[in-house]
């Protein structure tokens, strides 16, 4: 597993032909919410799975991704972590 440190970051684990498994630490580590991850650099747009309550958010911008997700707060809280299991594609 690899702690997520940035935006910069994130996008480089998640810019890959699939989704990437992320998961976020709450309550001190005592539980955890897994996501599926996807940044496409060529039209700069996040797709974003919550495996916790089965939503998916899609098309979201990096703006939209500070609005709409808790994920940038995850990672300046050093919660965000990549499991390195690439779910579909290459």
């Amino acid at each position: 597993m690899i702690q997520v440190t940035s935006i910069e970051h994130l996008k480089q684990l998640s810019n890959i032909n699939g989704r990437a498994e992320f998961y976020i630490l709450l309550a001190g580590g005592l539980c955890r919410s897994s996501k599926e991850i996807h940044y496409d650099e060529h039209t700069k747009r996040f797709d974003v799975y919550n495996e916790t309550d089965d939503t998916y958010q899609s098309n979201l911008t990096e703006k939209s991704l500070h609005t709409k997700t808790n994920i940038p707060e995850a990672i300046e809280k050093g919660a965000l972590y990549y499991d390195g299991v690439q779910m579909w594609g290459i």
